[in-house]
């Protein structure tokens, strides 16, 4: 079975926004708030004991740092780091849906982003590949778009959820199988 545990990086100021952050490098809100804290005990939690023949992270400072708070040195790879949201990033999800209704949802690749869609697709396949040639589970930390996408992905479907997984959550998923094996 090729492995995943993904965790999506902690809150920051632009999550409670709602903003579009993209590859702008926002920090984790600081300190995390009471519920960010009971997040981080249960991952930590479920992760006791386990090994992961790799540990990843998006090169992106809020989920280097939610590595870090869950005590993981994670390797950087550049193929986890969000979808570029080019001139989006900063503004509200309630803004894209506004000027292009239903367009995440439906059809992603009509949007005008900072990186073709595809080449965002192409990103999160060496991710799997990585995975699916790694000696047993991988742990990854990342990001929300990046988790639908690998979804949309290996589902084929035509589009993106709004949000895969909340601030910090941690979920399994079986690459092989194509299916969620365990939200933690």
């Amino acid at each position: 079975m090729a492995e995943l545990w993904f965790i999506r990086h902690f809150r920051t100021p632009w999550n409670a926004q709602g903003r579009l952050q993209g590859r702008r490098d926002i920090a984790l809100e600081d300190p995390l708030s009471p519920q960010g804290m009971a997040v981080l005990a249960a991952n930590r939690q479920a992760l006791a004991g386990r090994d992961f023949a790799l540990v990843l992270t998006s090169p992106l400072e809020r989920a280097r740092r939610t590595a870090e708070l869950h005590g993981f040195a994670a390797e950087p790879d550049p193929d986890l780091a969000e979808i570029a949201f080019g001139a989006w990033e900063g503004r509200t999800w309630a803004e894209l849906e506004a000027a292009h209704p239903g367009a995440w949802e439906n059809a992603p690749h009509t949007l005008p982003l900072g990186e073709p869609f595809s080449d965002f697709i192409a990103r999160i396949t060496r991710v799997r590949e990585r995975v699916l040639a790694a000696s047993g589970p991988v742990l990854a930390f990342g990001h929300g778009a990046w988790l639908g996408g690998l979804q949309l992905a290996v589902d084929g479907g035509k589009g993106m959820p709004r949000q895969a997984l909340g601030n910090g959550e941690l979920v399994r998923l079986d690459l092989t199988a194509v299916r969620q094996v365990q939200e933690g």
